[in-house]
């Protein structure tokens, strides 16, 4: 059932556009790829942020997207963890293509036909298109509630659907990387066979190791 709107603080509305110029400022993180974070590749690091944070934020969206009552409350909260979360996910896919250049230069070149590594960076790409949809999604939602309520509810409808995929394919990511470093494509285990440490990281860069982090 409907209900009305409380008018929201005047505090809140001045945030409102501030929140939207980040979610498009992040956008810029598009093409950043970092490969190396204290040492160590930076992808399976970095990728520990939007493994958590997506299922969180996509299961907060649906729950205020189902009912709209608590929008008034935490809304905006959620547009401004969508936003950090979309920003990690960006520079965690980034991470992942450098993590694949670098292995590529490393290691023999059959492990650029992969399947689960490209089904892996596949999986990775959907998540990132799909996180900025929501989170722009998100953002319209903000300013949605001032305007006439079929726009709150296409908009509602579209935040289920995106956040339902975001978090389908974060696990499917996931679970495809983990299978690169752990499963039969990683020999078992992460960088097995890498003598001196993992490729790219100062050790000798022979043996079969994993192109893709957990």
């Amino acid at each position: 059932m409907a209900s009305a709107s409380v008018p929201a603080p005047a505090g809140q509305r001045r945030l409102e556009p501030i929140v939207a110029i980040a979610a498009v400022v992040c956008l810029a993180l598009w093409p950043v790829e970092i490969h190396t974070a204290f040492g160590l590749p930076a992808h399976p690091l970095i990728i520990h942020v939007p493994v958590n944070f997506v299922p969180l934020l996509g299961l907060a969206a649906i729950a205020l997207a189902v009912w709209p009552k608590l929008q008034d409350r935490f809304l905006l909260p959620l547009t401004i963890f969508s936003v950090a979360t979309m920003a990690a996910t960006l520079l965690a896919v980034g991470a992942g293509e450098a993590f694949r250049e670098d292995r590529e230069r490393t290691l023999p070149q059959a492990l650029a036909d992969d399947p689960t590594l490209q089904d892996h960076a596949d999986a990775g790409s959907t998540v990132r298109i799909t996180m900025v949809l929501l989170t722009l999604m998100l953002v319209a939602m903000l300013f949605a509630k001032r305007r006439p309520p079929a726009v709150n509810i296409v908009l509602r409808v579209l935040t289920v659907l995106l956040a339902a995929t975001a978090i389908f394919f974060v696990i499917r990511t996931g679970h495809l990387g983990a299978k690169l470093a752990w499963g039969p494509e990683g020999g078992g285990g992460p960088f097995p066979g890498v003598q001196g440490g993992p490729p790219g990281t100062g050790g000798s860069g022979q043996g079969q190791g994993p192109p893709g982090g957990g």
